[in-house]
């Protein structure tokens, strides 16, 4: 199970810091994100425990809305600075990824023009998540 769960770990992190993975997911999310609602997860790749936990809940919660739903992912790691400051700015968010770098994870729930409807910060439930994302889609 441990060595499992290493490959795991190992595989995980190699994906992660994969420049053209992170590239072509951060592009896919600013090209179809217009008129969408936008969930955003701020991640440090330091913070495993916590943010692994906040990652698949959240993407389970906004794949049930993947139609009118956008959803990225922001590394604040040193190595990513400049792309995800980037991202942000691409999105309309820059003043939020400011403003959570230090409190990881986070995620931000935001109307189509980019109002910030809700965020939260820590584990939550799936129910908290969900909540959230429908007042954003709600939101006029």
């Amino acid at each position: 199970m441990l060595v499992i769960r290493s490959f795991l770990l190992v595989l995980f992190l190699l994906l992660s810091a994969c420049p053209f993975a992170q590239a072509d997911s951060s592009t896919a999310a600013v090209s179809d994100s217009k008129g969408k609602v936008l969930v955003v997860f701020i991640y440090d790749p330091h913070c495993q425990f916590t943010c692994d936990k906040v990652r698949p809940t959240v993407r389970e919660v906004q794949s049930k809305y993947a139609q009118s739903v956008s959803y990225i992912e922001i590394d604040t790691g040193e190595d990513h600075a400049a792309q995800s400051k980037a991202l942000a700015q691409k999105n309309g968010i820059l003043w939020f990824y400011n403003d959570n770098l230090k409190f990881v994870p986070v995620v931000g729930f935001f109307s189509p023009e980019r109002k910030c409807i809700k965020y939260l910060t820590g584990p939550k439930t799936k129910g908290v998540y969900q909540a959230a994302l429908e007042r954003a889609m709600k939101a006029k």
